[in-house]
Formats: structure tokens, C-alpha cells, sequence
């Protein structure tokens, strides 16, 4: 197949989307969809290579075609892997260094769309940090394609079946159906899903095979459709956002852009104004050659700078840390990976490529985790010998302000006194320190309903019902703890994502809702505790309504319903707080916002005046600092306890200290 310059111009465009889309460059939100680009431009190089391999031999060596591939892409993804593994064991915590780590074997198996959409479908795996190899996700997709594709494309040709076309609308109309549907159901999934994605390399395969064909196009037409495809790319990187529901259709825009690109250059004959003559400018085409390596670098570079600035950077600094990864993919395009390109090795030993670079990730890998083992064995046992004091006596009077020991730790972040050490949960694995539901209680993404399950006393004729987010989650270590001590059964009605101002809706969390609602009342609990997740809204009736609503609902099947309020969680991931150098209890602490505080005013105004109980939750975990009266700012250590797993959950074991006080404030609800 015959070197397009026009092609390594588009190479150019469609990384520069990518990397400047990344570093957040304001009129590129949807720079992402370069990576489209890539996916067009890939099925068109490849299917074209082979399909002249077939033409001029007869036949497609597919041995071959692996180790070509093999030498074109994984020397440099191996050298990124390493490089990046080792830059995360020095410059993050060990956690982070941890999960950077484990997912860079993912990244060598080209398995990384697996695991990352696996992270995406949990959602207490979300508002992490990202991975520094979450950009592999498209390389995997990539090669999961090229393991069926020449296979099936050589059995095709061999057999002498010439519909090629005919096979490739096929599988690209199933794969685009497909994407539509799991995008509406599962976007995170979807996003990473190599099913979701196999239509757009379908199309570059099409292109190439109708390629005799649009070598008949004028020059004229080849000028319109280069320039408009180009138009749709932009538009689409322009246009497009985070929120954009993706790929599904969506991905259609750059993705017809693309493939217009590609198509125009084959016309017959060149206008003065030709797309061809601008993508093949010199500053295109060095980039272009070089747009794999800096690919790989330039994500890993943006993330380890930012992860270890423990802050977003400024667009100047990551423009400039662009340029710095630019200038890495410039060394390994020139040592790494086009001597090795170009290489003609034996077939046994250029078969040896894959499990060699696979092995050296995985050794460097086991070895960097060994020591970060070590480390955390440490503060495990640490985390073990902790035993904090009792927070309140189950004896205790009734208090409306702050506990003493959350005074007392605001009055330490104001001295700016270090953190205690040692800590428990321990840092290591704080999200493992949130209860989860046995298995079938709460319904997992897509689902909405589950089975009803009584925990806690559940032989007992005593019944509260919980129903909520995963906020109502959060609370049942200490709620089925209090249970268990006065004879109460718990029926959960939870499914986490589903928050209060989703309940309305028509989607999956309102079908789940109105089950919940319908199931709960059958039951005709003694008690209905409604708990979720508000303290986020920008605008509190948001959560007024919807929480007001569920209230009023189940009164009229309950003989006590308790709203229980939800807390402010914390501005920065407590885990990366908790590690980071210099970290001190002023550093570790947030101040609830003036709308968080006030929303949660409305909801308990708004229970009290409707005979609804409200468990007020503030002062566990928020004191007024000195001087103030309504301000308050809310520590993450709490009597040498994290209080928070993650930016908005509480931890299970500061859960359970706040047991006595929680049942306290439930027994003067309920009694009052």
C-alpha cells in the first residue's frame, strides 16, 4: 500500500485533539474524539496492507502481519509502560503508585478497556483519580479487533468470497446498533467497549476495500469532501463534552469526518486548495510520524504532574509538560521504536516481541509492588493497634451542637497541628472500609429491583425500612448495629447512583424508585428512615422535593418516618490528603459551603413541618471554628478515626463510633 503524506497529516490532527483536549484546552472539550479518527485511519491502513499483500501474493501470511504489528507497536508501549511505572513508585503515594501499577499489566495484556470499563460500572470507584494508562483502553480495543479481522479477512479471500464489502456493512451496522443501545444503557461501559467501537474500524476497512472505486472521484469532489470531513472533525472536537452521551451516534461525526479525510485523498488529480496538499505540509507529516509515541507519552506526563501537584495545573504549565512529552516521543520514536520498526529479524525471534515486553512490565511491575506491600503491611498493623475512645456513652443527654472530639479536631486545624499517626481505617485501603450489601440486596447498575432482604433482628416483628442512595448505604454498619442491640429487623431499599433528584425521573433510577416506594409500603414498616445524597446540589429544591416527596409517600404506610441528613464529605480525595508530604489536620479539613448548609436547614424545616422526624448529622462530623457562629469546617480525623472513604461516604469504622449517638438521636425521634 502506497505512503500517503495527507494520512500522516491526519495522524497529526487527530493527536493534537487528543493531547490538547486533554490539557484542557477551552474550544477542544471534545478533543477526545481523535481518538475516532485513529480508529477509521487504523481499519483503513490495515485492511488496505493486507488486502495488497493478497493482491500481489495470492495469499496473506498472517504470522507475518502479528510480528509487523508487533514491532510497530509494542517496543514504545512497553518502554511507556515501564518508564510511567516507575515515575509513579517515586512521585504519587503509595496507593496511587499501587493502582498505577496494577493497571499498567493490564495495559500489557491489551486487556485495559476490560478493566477500565470494569472501574467505570462501579461506582464508588468514581471521582478517582485517573489512571496514568487509561489512555491504553484504545490500543486494547484496537488489537481485540486485529486478533479477529486479518484471520477473518484471509479465510474470506481464501475461500474466494469477494462480498467483502457485504460482511463489513454487516458487522459495522450490528456494532453502530449495538453502540447506540449500550451508550443509552451503559455509558461508561460503552466507552471502552471494543463491540461499541468495532464499526469504526469497520468503516476504514470498507474505505479500503471501495478504494479502486473512489480513485474515480474528480478533483472537485475530492475538494468537498476533504474539507467537509475536516469541518465534522472539528466541529465534533469543538461541540462536544463530557456530557456528550458517547460514542453511540455521536461518535458518527468525526467518525463519517474521518473517513471523508481519507476517502478525498484517493481522487483522481489535485486542486490548488486540495485538503491533501495541507495535511502533507512538513510540520504535519513529523508529527504524524511520531503521533504513536506521543500518544503514549503525553497522558501518563499530564497525570503523574498533575496527581503529584495534588491540585489541577494551569493550561500554561500542561501545555508546557505537552511539550516536554513531545520531546520524549521524539527520543523513543528516534532509538526505540523506528530501529526496532525497521529491523528484519528472524520469524522465531521477532515472535518473541510480545511475551518478552509483556514479561518485562510484569517483572518490573511485581517488583515495584513488593516493596509498596511492604509499606502498607506497615500501616495496616499500625491502623490494627488503634482503639479510639468512645465518642458518647449510650447513657448520654441530648446535645444539639458538635461532639467534643469533633471540637476538638477542628481546634487542632486551626493550630495546624499534624496529623495523628497512626490512623484507622488505614490509608492503604480506606474504600475497602465501607459496607457493602449481601449479595442480591441492592440492585446493581441496569437493575431496579432486588430481592427483599431482612437483616439486623430479621426473625423480629419490629421493621425499618431504609430507603436512599448510597449515602442510606453508608449508614448501615451503625444502623443494623442498633438493630441488633433493640430487636429491630432492617429492610434495605438502596440502590447506590440513584440519588434524590433522580427519583422522578423516567430513566432506570425512577423505575427503581417507584418499585422501592411500592414494595416498601406493602410491607407497612413501624419505621421508614429516608437517607440520601444532597449535600452536591447547587439548588437546594432539588432535593427538597424529591426527599419531601418520599417522606410524605411513606407516611401514609409507615407509623414513623426519619429523614436522616446527609453530611458535607470533603473538597480533596482523602486518601491522596491523608499521604501527601506535609500533610497536617489544617490541610486535611473542608468547610461545608453556605449551600450545602442551607439545603440541609430546608430538608429538616421542611420534615419538622410535615410531622417528619430529621436526624441532624452535622455536629458528628462539623464544629463552628473560633469566632464564628456559622461557619463550619469539618476535619478528616476525627479521634484518630478517618471519617470519610472517599469525597462523599463515610468510613464504616467512624460509622460505627457514631453507633450510641446515632441510636440516641433515632430513639428521641422516634419517642419524641
Amino acid at each position: 500500500m502506497a505512503h500517503r503524506d495527507d494520512i500522516q497529516g491526519l495522524r497529526a490532527v487527530a493527536v493534537l485533539l487528543v493531547a490538547f483536549g486533554h490539557a484542557g484546552v477551552p474550544f477542544l472539550s471534545g478533543g477526545y474524539v481523535g481518538v475516532d479518527v485513529f480508529f477509521v485511519l487504523s481499519g483503513f491502513l490495515i485492511t488496505g496492507i493486507l488486502l495488497a499483500e493478497f493482491a500481489n501474493r495470492g495469499t496473506i501470511s498472517l504470522p507475518n502481519f502479528y510480528l509487523r504489528r508487533a514491532r510497530r507497536i509494542l517496543p514504545a508501549a512497553a518502554l511507556t509502560l515501564v518508564v510511567t511505572d516507575v515515575a509513579a513508585h517515586h512521585l504519587l503515594n503509595f496507593v496511587r503508585a499501587r493502582e498505577a501499577v496494577n493497571d499498567s499489566i493490564w495495559s500489557a495484556l491489551f486487556a485495559a478497556n476490560v478493566h477500565f470499563a470494569r472501574q467505570g460500572s462501579d461506582y464508588f470507584a468514581q471521582g478517582q483519580p485517573p489512571s496514568p494508562f487509561l489512555h491504553f483502553w484504545s490500543l486494547a480495543v484496537e488489537e481485540q479487533f486485529y486478533f479477529v479481522w486479518p484471520s477473518l479477512l484471509a479465510l474470506l479471500l481464501a475461500v474466494r468470497f469477494r462480498r467483502l464489502l457485504v460482511v463489513l456493512v454487516a458487522v459495522g451496522a450490528a456494532s453502530l446498533l449495538w453502540s447506540v443501545h449500550v451508550t443509552a444503557a451503559s455509558p461508561g461501559a460503552a466507552y471502552y467497549s471494543t463491540f461499541a467501537r468495532a464499526w469504526e474500524l469497520a468503516l476504514g476497512a470498507a474505505l479500503a476495500v471501495v478504494a479502486p472505486h473512489l480513485r474515480r472521484l474528480p478533483a472537485g469532489a475530492g475538494l468537498a469532501l476533504g474539507w467537509l470531513g475536516l469541518f465534522a472533525i472539528g466541529y465534533a472536537a469543538y461541540a462536544y463534552s463530557e456530557s456528550t452521551p458517547f460514542p453511540g451516534s455521536a461518535a458518527l461525526v468525526p467518525a463519517v469526518g474521518a473517513a471523508l479525510v481519507i476517502g478525498a485523498g484517493l481522487a483522481a488529480g489535485q486542486t490548488a486548495f486540495d485538503i491533501r496538499r495541507v495535511l502533507a505540509l512538513a510540520p504535519f507529516r513529523y508529527l504524524g510520524d511520531r503521533s504513536y509515541a506521543f500518544y503514549l507519552w503525553h497522558w501518563p506526563v499530564l497525570i503523574l504532574a498533575t496527581q503529584y501537584a495534588g491540585r489541577e495545573l494551569p493550561l500554561g504549565v500542561k501545555l508546557a509538560l505537552l511539550a516536554f512529552a513531545f520531546l520524549l516521543s521524539v527520543a523513543s520514536y528516534r532509538f526505540v521504536e523506528n530501529p526496532i520498526r525497521r529491523m528484519r529479524p528472524r520469524l522465531s525471534v521477532s515472535g518473541l516481541l510480545w511475551p518478552a515486553s509483556a514479561t518485562a512490565v510484569v517483572l518490573v511491575a511485581v517488583f515495584i509492588l513488593a516493596s509498596i506491600d511492604r509499606t502498607a503491611t506497615r500501616l495496616d498493623a499500625a491502623a490494627a493497634a488503634v482503639h479510639p475512645a468512645q465518642l458518647v456513652r449510650a447513657g448520654a443527654p441530648a446535645k444539639t451542637q458538635s461532639l467534643d472530639a469533633v471540637v476538638a479536631a477542628v481546634r487542632q486545624a486551626e493550630r495546624g497541628a499534624p496529623l495523628p499517626s497512626p490512623v484507622t481505617p488505614s490509608p492503604s485501603n480506606l474504600r475497602g472500609d465501607f459496607y457493602t450489601f449481601p449479595a442480591g440486596c441492592s440492585p446493581g447498575e441496569g437493575k431496579t429491583s432486588n430481592k427483599i432482604c431482612r437483616l439486623g433482628d430479621a426473625r423480629s416483628s419490629k421493621t425499618i425500612v431504609v430507603i436512599g442512595d448510597s449515602h442510606a448505604e453508608m449508614w448501615m454498619p451503625p444502623i443494623l448495629r442498633m438493630a441488633s442491640r433493640d430487636g429491630w429487623a432492617v429492610v434495605p431499599f438502596v440502590k447506590p447512583r440513584c440519588i434524590p433528584r433522580s427519583w422522578s425521573s423516567k430513566g432506570e433510577c425512577g423505575k427503581w424508585y417507584r418499585w422501592a416506594t411500592g414494595r416498601a409500603s406493602a410491607l407497612r414498616p413501624d419505621v421508614t428512615l429516608v437517607i440520601g445524597s444532597w449535600m452536591a446540589v447547587w439548588k437546594p429544591p432539588r432535593a427538597i422535593e424529591p426527599v419531601s416527596a418520599l417522606a410524605a409517600t411513606m407516611k401514609r404506610a409507615s407509623a414513623s418516618v426519619i429523614v436522616v441528613g446527609d453530611v458535607p464529605g470533603q473538597k480533596r480525595d482523602p486518601t491522596d490528603c491523608l499521604l501527601a508530604p506535609r500533610a497536617t489536620m489544617a490541610t486535611c479539613t473542608t468547610e461545608a459551603t453556605r449551600v450545602q448548609l442551607s439545603t440541609n436547614r430546608a430538608i429538616a424545616a421542611n420534615a419538622r413541618k410535615h410531622g417528619i422526624g430529621f436526624v441532624d448529622t452535622l455536629g458528628w462530623f462539623c464544629a463552628h471554628p473560633r469566632g464564628s457562629s456559622t461557619r463550619y469546617l469539618c476535619p478528616l480525623v476525627v479521634n484518630k478515626t478517618v471519617t470519610c472513604v472517599d469525597r462523599g461516604h463515610i468510613s464504616r469504622t467512624y460509622g460505627l463510633e457514631l453507633a450510641p449517638e446515632l441510636r440516641l438521636a433515632f430513639r428521641r425521634q422516634l419517642f419524641s
